[in-house]
């Protein structure tokens, strides 16, 4: 009888019948799992917030270099303005050593008594009288100019004569001119008439002094804006101009660090 049974396969037999078996007849997976995510992964998530940190730390860079070029600034405008004082300190000490140095230069000797004592007498300012013997002879009593005027004032002969007949003064000689005291007493007289005339007008008196009263009342005339007071920038003569200038100039120091009381 045969047996009906059926043969058992070996297990490398089924082994090898499942290696036969073609692909699409093996069974799928239901579904694909997913992949572990890899660290590279994980930091692509992050992606949207980067735009907006890399906006925050630029506005962070640019304030921050606003505050260094404001700072650079500051710093560089203080430098200036300490370079600025020192140099306008060591300007002004300058301009107070040439001032002191022009002012030592105004002589007041054994004369000062004298130009008070006839300037007073004359109704003028003593710093005035000063001042014409500064720029007439520079305080030198034995001075005589090409035109031949003499002494501290530099009276001119006829203004001599002038003022003698004045004074009733019939003994005084023109060598007289050389004593510093009556050189002085003469020249007050003078510009005390003068300032008579011109009403004590500095400017006028020193031009009336340099080139006589009769020029001055015709520069009134003729080229003070208002006819009445004569500028210094109105003289037409450039030598009297020039004089009358520095007479006023050293009117002023004489004034001020001098004879700082009128008369």
């Amino acid at each position: 009888m045969n047996d009906m049974r059926p043969v058992p396969r070996s297990r490398r037999s089924d082994k090898h019948a499942q290696q036969q078996t073609p692909s699409a007849l093996r069974p799928r997976a239901r579904y694909n799992a997913p992949r572990q995510a890899t660290p590279a992964a994980q930091t692509e998530q992050p992606e949207k917030a980067r735009p907006a940190k890399k906006k925050a730390s630029g506005a962070l860079r640019l304030v921050i270099l606003i505050l260094l070029l404001v700072l650079a600034f500051e710093a560089f405008r203080l430098v200036s303005a300490r370079k600025e004082l020192a140099d306008l300190r060591s300007q002004r000490a300058a301009e107070e050593a040439a001032y002191e140095q022009l002012v030592a230069r105004h002589t007041v000797n054994e004369t000062k008594p004298w130009i008070e004592k006839y300037a007073l007498q004359n109704g003028i300012e003593p710093a005035f009288v000063a001042a014409v013997i500064l720029r007439e002879s520079s305080y030198d009593p034995r001075a005589t100019s090409n035109v031949g005027a003499r002494g501290l004032m530099q009276l001119m002969p006829n203004t001599f004569e002038q003022v003698r007949s004045a004074l009733g003064d019939s003994a005084a000689t023109f060598d007289d001119m050389y004593n510093p005291e009556t050189n002085i007493r003469y020249g007050c007289w003078y510009l005390g008439y003068l300032s008579r005339i011109f009403d004590g007008d500095p400017i006028e008196m020193a031009c009336a002094y340099h080139a006589g009263p009769n020029n001055v009342k015709l520069w009134i005339m003729n080229y003070a804006a208002d006819q009445q007071n004569l500028q210094l920038d109105e003289i037409p003569m450039e030598d009297t101009r020039y004089y009358a200038g520095k007479v006023y100039d050293a009117y002023a120091i004489y004034y001020q660090h001098f004879y700082p009381d009128p008369v």
